[in-house]
Formats: C-alpha cells, sequence, structure tokens
C-alpha cells in the first residue's frame, strides 16, 4: 500500500500527468520481453507517471563496496511516461557505447529520473526482482572506470514511495 501526503496528491491532482491503462502495461511488456513488478504498475496506473515537486521526493541510497558501506542522498524528478519508458531503456542498455552515451545492465529498468541525468531504476530479474536503484549518471560506460556501482534503495516500489521525503 501506498502511503502518499495529501500534499503530493493535490499536487498531482492539478498537475493531471497521464495514468497507465491495461493495455498500456500489457503493451510495455510485450515490446521489453519483462514482466512489470506489481506495486509499480499498481502505482502507475493509479497515481500516473508524476512529476515530483519538493514536497517528497529526496531518498537514501547505499552503496556497498568490499571494505565498506556508504550512504548517499538522491532525488527524483519524474517517472518516465509511456512514450520514454521502452526508449530509455534501449537507449540506456545498448550492447556498444554510441556517442558517448553510457550503458547499465539489461536486467536493469529506468522508470525515473533525477533533477540532473541520474537514473531510479527497477531490477527485473533475480531473487530482488521490483527493488528500486539509483545509477548517478556517469560518463564513463558500463563497467569502466568508476561507472562500476548502483546504489539499493529500496527492495519494491512501495517502499521506495512510502521512504520519499522533503528536500531538506
Amino acid at each position: 500500500m501506498f502511503n502518499i501526503n495529501e500534499t503530493m496528491l493535490i499536487y498531482w491532482d492539478r498537475k493531471n500527468e497521464s495514468k497507465a491503462t491495461v493495455f498500456n502495461i500489457t503493451q510495455i511488456e510485450t515490446e521489453l520481453e519483462m514482466v512489470l513488478p506489481a506495486p509499480y504498475v499498481e502505482f502507475i496506473t493509479q497515481f500516473g507517471f508524476v512529476i515530483f515537486a519538493r514536497y517528497n521526493d529526496t531518498f537514501d541510497y547505499s552503496i556497498i563496496f568490499s571494505d565498506r558501506n556508504e550512504i548517499h542522498q538522491g532525488d527524483i524528478s519524474y517517472l518516465e511516461g509511456l512514450d520514454h519508458l521502452v526508449v530509455g531503456y534501449r537507449n540506456l542498455t545498448i550492447d556498444s557505447v554510441e556517442d558517448g552515451l553510457p550503458a547499465f545492465p539489461k536486467n536493469y529498468l529506468p522508470i525515473g529520473n533525477d533533477a540532473e541525468q541520474g537514473q531510479i531504476l527497477l531490477k527485473m530479474d533475480g531473487e530482488d526482482i521490483g527493488s528500486v536503484w539509483y545509477w548517478p549518471y556517469n560518463e564513463w560506460a558500463w563497467g569502466t572506470e568508476t561507472n562500476t556501482w548502483l546504489g539499493f534503495v529500496a527492495k519494491d516500489f512501495y517502499e521506495f514511495i512510502n521512504k520519499l521525503r522533503p528536500y531538506e
């Protein structure tokens, strides 16, 4: 269940962003050959592809290194709309780097952006399918230089939304 404060609900209602339909979900899953996690589907069908404001847009993410754990703060600006989900996934998971664009593993679906170029991701396979991750934009191709990690945010989309807090 999503616990969304009244201020955000009013803001989203005023913005009136598009909501996903059953047809849209089927279309996305067919094109990506993936099944979207139920909490994410519930959110985009009920609330839509929303824009976040400074009311509740900040989250913590952890990076696990071999010698330490680091906690950082990130933010979400908006959820990708229907027209960008598939295109964004294909652009960010290309097998070779074209035009200097970085690529990340194909088992992550970019579903939203931060205030810059960082990506909010859903893990689409394995034990922790549906978990939320954060990838700050990096100029290097995935797996090279300093672009070798993703930050863990939440075990599922419910937890992600419910743990969002106002910008400090």
